[in-house]
């Protein structure tokens, strides 16, 4: 067994770093594919990032691992990293967990067992991965899915439902998306983030990326929020109020995101207890990616 040791990551281990991320025979957690030293570089810069988290694992043979944490909010810390084995994965978690319990910082990482189109592992208790962090006091969330529109078919726009409309953002109609976005989503979903921030999403919002559906007294009982590249498209969140549920606005919200985003790939992400996959699947998007999410309890 080698003999590992951690220490701080320095701007000299960037181009192995990158070397490692695009390495598919190591083992990754939290999300670091395609990551290149420029990107990495400016993302050590962003004033989320913990510094004393960015760490890396070293044997007699060179650079052997890396790992970083990111506060994204009071209540959730991304934990991810990347190793040439599981030797090495372990080092970098032991001591990431311990460092997050002296300071009170809650972890959190996930495990993919699909990536790109192809299956890694037929289940994630197949992922070796998983069995190591479970031995360390993490615990399974949920299983997140990102699905890729793969065709879509529908040449005549759908209509919607006579007695609602489709507008676009107006200030006069945020209090009532607010209280929109609070009913239809658990709160879960929102937990930790700010009523402002929130808010301040929807208003910097460009025109074509936030439609609105509204009932006929003009409250908001709908929404469809969608981000653009050249190339790249997300459905961010489709939102229907539960009271109006099962009336086809859903899909008439994401039907409009779809033909907004034109040529682009499309993506969106859904929870696995989230019956809208259904809906995403009659369209045409097929799974690309399982996320299974993980959390720490220091157990």
């Amino acid at each position: 067994m080698a003999l590992v040791t951690i220490r701080p990551a320095k701007q000299e281990d960037l181009t192995v770093i990158e070397g490692l991320a695009t390495n598919f025979e190591c083992v990754q957690w939290g999300g670091l594919p395609h990551l290149d030293s420029q990107l990495l570089a400016e993302q050590w810069r962003r004033p989320e990032l913990t510094p004393s988290f960015v760490q890396v694992a070293e044997t007699a043979s060179g650079l052997r691992g890396y790992s970083d944490v990111y506060q994204i909010s009071p209540n959730l810390a991304r934990f991810r990293g990347i190793a040439t084995n599981l030797e090495v994965a372990a080092s970098l978690i032991d001591t990431t967990d311990h460092k997050a319990v002296g300071q009170g910082i809650p972890l959190q990482t996930s495990l993919s067992s699909r990536e790109e189109g192809r299956t890694l592992f037929p289940r994630f208790i197949d992922h070796p991965l998983y069995s190591l962090f479970s031995r360390r006091g993490y615990g399974r969330i949920s299983i997140t899915r990102v699905m890729r529109l793969s065709s879509y078919s529908d040449t005549r726009q759908l209509t919607i439902p006579s007695s609602y409309q489709v507008v676009d953002f107006d200030e006069s109609l945020l209090p009532s998306l607010m209280a929109m976005y609070y009913a239809a989503w658990p709160t879960d979903y929102y937990h930790g983030e700010d009523r402002s921030e929130i808010a301040a999403i929807f208003r910097q919002s460009h025109v074509d990326d936030l439609r609105l559906a509204i009932s006929d007294v003009g409250d908001v009982v709908g929404y469809v929020l969608t981000s653009r590249t050249t190339e790249l498209g997300v459905i961010d969140e489709v939102a229907v109020h539960p009271t109006e549920r099962r009336k086809g606005l859903g899909r008439v919200l994401t039907d409009l995101a779809i033909r907004s985003l034109g040529d682009r790939t499309i993506t969106l992400v859904v929870m696995d207890e989230n019956p809208a996959r259904y809906l995403y699947e009659d369209l045409g998007f097929v799974v690309w990616e399982e996320r299974l999410d993980l959390r720490f309890t220091g157990g």
